[in-house]
């Protein structure tokens, strides 16, 4: 029941993202134009769940496809996921990614397994909760976009719950956060990846 809640919750994020797309206010369309990435929070409670977190917009300066790759790359995903201490490949569910990831400071550290599917320019995961879990689950997807001079709207939606107790008590808004925030290190990625590209053709 919990699994079935959780997904229909999703599946709803995505689908009022994808409209909220094109409905973005004057400023918020101007924002994104102007290289910044728009977020909006969301929140989900029903009973025993609690999850926190929403939706974020930022156009990437590399193609759709390309893009759609690089967020299932575990030598990416260490480096563009907040606070990540870890990331690994640690198996696979039929075709589908399952990558351990690790975050947190050397006082408080989470660990979970993440499954990660692709659907076209579409990557969608989520925990496996059968695999040690320090959090209560995780939800989400990246959607890529194409937009004119090869450039990408990236649309990133996340729920997570923490579960109860001190971790929800002191960490819940502060992931919140971090997690709203990863399309602007993956940006930054990726305008990295193409600084050493164009340096490379030069030589």
């Amino acid at each position: 029941m919990r699994f079935l809640a959780a997904a229909a919750f999703v599946a709803l994020l995505f689908s009022s993202a994808t409209a909220r797309a094109g409905g973005l206010s004057a400023d918020e369309a101007d924002r994104l134009m102007r290289g910044e990435s728009v977020s909006r929070t969301q929140d989900y409670a029903r009973g025993g769940m609690r999850y926190v977190g929403g939706v974020t917009y930022a156009i990437v300066d590399t193609a759709p496809d390309d893009l759609a790759t690089l967020v299932q790359d575990v030598a990416a995903l260490r480096r563009f996921m907040p606070k990540t201490r870890d990331a690994q490949r640690v198996g696979t569910a039929g075709s589908d990614e399952l990558v351990e990831f690790t975050h947190g400071s050397v006082l408080v550290k989470v660990a979970y397994t993440l499954r990660i599917h692709q659907e076209g320019r579409v990557v969608r995961f989520w925990m496996d909760p059968t695999r040690a879990h320090d959090i209560e689950d995780a939800w989400g997807y990246f959607r890529a976009d194409p937009m004119p001079a090869g450039r990408t709207l990236l649309t990133f939606g996340i729920l997570i719950d923490m579960g109860d107790g001190l971790l929800r008590d002191m960490l819940e808004d502060r992931v919140r956060e971090l997690a709203l925030e990863l399309p602007d290190h993956l940006r930054d990625l990726v305008v990295e990846r193409n600084a050493r590209g164009r340096r490379a053709s030069s030589n």
